[in-house]
C-alpha cells in the first residue's frame, strides 16, 4: 500500500492506494480537508484517477467539521457541473447528523456558518445519487474493499446519538446553524519549550466536541499491512472498541502506520490508548500555523511514555518553521533515543 498525507493546513486529507485481490488498482480517500484542499490538490488527484481508468472506490468522510468535509462539498459542486466526475466516487461512507426531506429546507440568514452546511450538502447528494450508501456507520462493523478489510472503531451508538440530538431534535432545518460547533478540549498555548521527558502526564481531559466524538475511525488491513485511522475521534471510544476486539496492554494492536487523532491534540490522544497500540510510523496532519497551537508536543511525549520500543517515528506532512522548532528544547542525543522525526515532502507517499 501507498499512503499519501495531503497538505490540508490544520485539516485531514489522506489517500490509500493498493492493488486489490482482483488485480485492479484501488483508491480510498479518508476525508477531503477544506474546500481549498480540493481545489488545489484533490481535484487533480481525482481527475488523474479517472484518466487512469480507475475510480475512488470509497470516500470516507469522518464528521462534519469543515477541515475534513469542506473539500467534499466543493467536489459535489463540480460533480453537478462536470459530467466527467459523475461516477468518480463509487461508495460514500458518511454519517449524516440529521435525516430529512430535502424539500423542508429554508434559509436562516441570522445563523453562524459551520460544518453543518457542508454536511447537509453531502447528505443531499448521497440521498439523490447513492441512497444505498446511507446507513449508520457504527463501531463493530466491518466490510471488505477488494481484499482490504475495514473495521470500524468509532463512533459508538451513544456518540452518534448525541450528534443527532444536537442537530435533529426540534431544530429548524436551516443552512446556517444558530449554535457554533462544539469547542475541542486541548492546549491553547504552544508547549514546545518543554522537553519531551519533562511533561507532567498525570492529567488528561478528553475532547468535549460532540462533532469530533462522532468521527468515523477505522482499521484498514491488507496483505499483512495495517493502518489505524483515528480522524478526530476520542480515545475513550477507540479504547472500548479495541478492548472488545481483544486488544490490551499485553496484546497490543501493531500497525504499520497510525494517523493520529485531531492533528495531534492532547484532548484526543491519551496514554491509555497508546498503551494498547503501537506503530513504527505515527503521522500528524497539520501545519504549524493555526489558532489551536496544534499539534501538541505533549501528545508525542505520551506516545514515548507508553511505548515499549524506542525510538518512535513521527511523520509531519508540513515542514514549516514552527514544527521544525518543536524539538529545539530537547538535548539532541536524548531526542534521538526517543523520537525519529520525518517531514514529508508535498505529495510524498509513504510506502507500507
Amino acid at each position: 500500500m501507498r499512503l499519501f498525507c495531503y497538505r490540508a493546513k490544520c485539516g485531514d486529507s489522506f489517500h490509500l492506494q493498493y492493488v486489490g485481490e482482483s488485480g485492479k488498482h484501488r483508491n480510498v480517500l479518508l476525508d477531503m480537508g477544506y474546500s481549498k484542499t480540493y481545489q488545489e490538490i484533490l481535484k487533480n488527484v481525482i481527475l488523474n484517477i479517472i484518466e487512469d481508468s480507475e475510480q475512488v472506490d470509497a470516500l470516507f468522510l469522518s464528521h462534519i467539521h469543515n477541515d475534513h468535509i469542506g473539500g467534499a462539498s466543493k467536489l459535489i459542486t463540480d460533480i453537478q457541473s462536470n459530467s466527467t466526475l459523475n461516477n468518480a466516487i463509487k461508495r460514500w461512507i458518511y454519517n449524516p447528523p440529521r435525516w430529512y426531506d430535502v424539500n423542508q429546507f429554508y434559509e436562516n440568514k441570522d445563523g453562524v456558518p459551520c460544518g453543518i452546511a457542508s454536511g447537509d450538502k453531502v447528505y443531499e447528494h448521497i440521498l439523490t445519487n447513492n441512497p444505498e450508501n446511507l446507513y449508520d456507520i457504527i463501531a463493530g462493523q466491518s466490510f471488505v474493499i477488494d481484499g482490504m478489510k475495514v473495521t470500524i472503531l468509532s463512533p459508538d451508538v451513544d456518540k452518534l446519538g448525541k450528534l443527532r440530538e444536537k442537530y435533529s431534535n426540534n431544530r429548524p432545518l436551516c443552512r446556517l446553524e444558530i449554535d457554533e460547533t462544539s469547542v475541542e478540549a486541548g492546549n491553547v498555548m504552544d508547549d514546545y519549550k518543554t522537553p519531551l521527558d519533562q511533561f507532567q502526564l498525570d492529567y488528561y481531559q478528553e475532547d468535549l466536541s460532540i462533532e469530533n466524538a462522532s468521527s468515523i475511525a477505522a482499521i484498514f488491513e491488507f496483505e499483512n499491512k495495517r493502518i489505524l485511522w483515528l480522524s478526530d475521534s476520542v480515545p475513550s471510544v477507540i479504547v472500548s472498541s479495541l478492548l472488545r476486539l481483544g486488544y490490551s496492554e499485553s496484546n497490543k494492536l501493531y500497525c504499520d502506520a497510525i494517523l493520529l487523532s485531531h492533528h495531534g491534540s492532547v484532548g484526543n490522544n491519551s496514554i491509555e490508548l497508546f498503551k494498547i497500540i503501537h506503530s513504527c510510523k505515527y503521522i500528524i496532519s497539520s501545519d504549524g500555523i493555526n489558532m489551536h497551537c496544534l499539534p501538541n508536543k505533549e501528545t508525542i511525549a505520551r506516545i514515548v511514555f507508553a511505548s515499549t520500543s524506542l525510538p518512535i517515528s513521527i511523520y509531519f506532512n508540513y515542514d514549516d518553521g514552527r514544527l521544525i522548532r518543536m524539538f529545539k528544547s530537547d538535548v539532541p542525543e536524548d531526542l534521538r533515543m526517543m523520537v525519529e522525526v520525518h517531514y514529508l515532502k508535498e505529495r510524498e507517499a509513504i510506502e507500507l
